[in-house]
């Protein structure tokens, strides 16, 4: 993972990027742009995310000046909205715009970070970056690795929480909507009844008891902790919202009751009923990048 910075411009650098790591930043943007904003993303930890964090409309910024030099070679995109909506409020503003406005990182124009980029395409692609760098230029430097700048947490979303539950499928999606439920499959490796008294400690209890009977190998995850939350964070009367019309908008609904289980046969057996109000676009989120996040179940905040 790497956003390459081999000149401060990030216009410049896309220009000087050969094409299919150009294609590969666009992604590789969104990669860590999901690792700065979504919960257990993933990937929170490398040198390429921390660098970064509290930089989000700079890396948009970044992202999307790749995303223009990708169009203007002839290539097709479908990454700039998912790129976008990680910085709304800026996502049309130039990076001239965002230095007036102090929002780059503090390491930018560092002149051994960006000698070190160039090393490194240079080592990569001697043919494409030769007759674009300097001569002389190493092609055996490390990666310079800049810290995070020391800025304030970003301010809580405000407006009404609510959990998301993604349907695997549309036919997923159709027992939800259809059958006025909420729920999981059997993904956490527990295809058994989990409303435990326990709590979450019996859910784990109850995996490594369904591993040793099925002779599985199964460690605690991010499912198991999704099924966690289903059975005992989701409350009745809380606002839940599944994704519909291929993620441009949220069915809303509240559940009406306990946890149940359908039957590990059933598509959707950890399930809660609901009972669905009405349709909101995707921009009603206070973040709508928020629905990036790959979970089967998650809290956003809704602002109206």
């Amino acid at each position: 993972m790497q956003t390459f910075l081999p000149f401060p411009g990030f216009a410049r650098s896309a220009e000087a990027l050969d094409g299919p790591r150009l294609g590969k930043q666009r992604v590789e943007v969104l990669q860590v742009l999901r690792a700065l904003e979504l919960p257990e993303y993933g990937w929170s930890g490398h040198p390429a995310v921390a660098m970064w964090r509290g930089r989000t409309p700079a890396l948009v910024c970044y992202g999307l000046a790749c995303v223009r030099e990708w169009t203007s070679r002839g290539h097709a995109d479908t990454t700039a909205a998912q790129v976008a909506e990680f910085a709304p409020e800026t996502a049309d503003a130039s990076q001239e715009e965002l230095a007036v406005s102090g929002q780059l990182p503090s390491w930018l124009g560092g002149r051994a970070l960006h000698r070190s980029h160039r090393s490194n395409l240079l080592r990569k692609d001697p043919a494409h970056y030769g007759p674009r760098f300097e001569a002389g230029l190493p092609d055996d430097l490390d990666y310079v690795w800049p810290g995070s700048d020391d800025l304030p947490e970003r301010p809580a979303a405000v407006g009404r929480a609510l959990w998301v539950v993604r349907a695997a499928d549309p036919t997923t999606l159709g027992v939800l909507v259809d059958r006025g439920v909420v729920g999981l499959d059997t993904g956490s490796g527990i295809d058994v009844p989990a409303d435990l008294e326990q709590g979450a400690g019996g859910l784990r209890a109850l995996l490594a008891a369904r591993a040793e009977q099925t002779g599985t190998r199964r460690r605690p995850g991010k499912a198991l902790r999704q099924l966690e939350a289903l059975v005992t964070e989701v409350s009745v009367d809380d606002e839940v919202a599944v994704p519909v019309q291929e993620g441009r908008a949220l069915l809303l609904g509240r559940v009406t009751g306990e946890y149940s289980f359908a039957g590990s046969a059933a598509l959707v057996p950890h399930r809660r009923p609901v009972r669905w109000v009405g349709v909101v676009p995707r921009a009603a989120l206070a973040r709508p990048a928020q629905l990036q996040d790959p979970r089967s179940l998650f809290r956003v905040v809704l602002t109206s």
